[in-house]
């Protein structure tokens, strides 16, 4: 029995490994472990909410038309309770995501959902999820004590990408 469970379980991991061809298992358990210290610290709401409010400042900071993507969340006052919902849905969906490095199936599945929800939103665009990502990279070195870009730009280019790669 136990000879069947080593290469069960490797054949587990070689899958895992191999399931991006950017992030690696070790680039995963970097960006999940950098991440944690974010969430760790009992409610992250609070430093989620923070997180969110510097990333869609940016965002529309960079392109102020991207505010007529978010009327139905009343953009137009950020700290209203609907944005604010909007924006901690946005940062835990996140934070499920980059937990589910290591869960190739899972993620695919949450990916394929989520490009699909992005999919139907009138305006939305692939260079949206560029403006996101550049302003998350920006943020993370001031987020973190320890912070990997490397891994962290190998991992969340399969997460944007799943979302994002057939926009417009």
């Amino acid at each position: 029995m136990n000879s069947i469970i080593l290469p069960a379980l490797l054949l587990c991991g070689a899958t895992v490994a191999l399931a991006s061809e950017h992030c690696s298992y070790k680039d995963a358990d970097i960006v999940i472990k950098e991440w944690r210290q974010i969430t760790s610290h009992g409610n992250s709401a609070p430093i989620l909410m923070r997180a969110a409010n510097v990333l869609f400042s940016g965002i529309f900071e960079k392109d102020p038309a991207a505010r007529n993507l978010f009327t139905r969340v009343h953009v137009e006052d950020m700290h209203s309770g609907e944005f604010h919902a909007h924006t901690l849905r946005v940062m835990t969906g996140l934070s499920e995501l980059i937990n589910k490095l290591h869960s190739p199936a899972v993620l695919d599945s949450m990916l394929e959902h989520l490009a699909h929800q992005h999919a139907v939103r009138d305006g939305v665009k692939h260079e949206h999820f560029h403006e996101f990502r550049d302003i998350l990279y920006a943020s993370l070195g001031q987020l973190l004590d320890e912070y990997n870009p490397d891994a962290w730009k190998n991992c969340m280019f399969g997460i944007l990408y799943g979302i994002a790669g057939n926009l417009p």
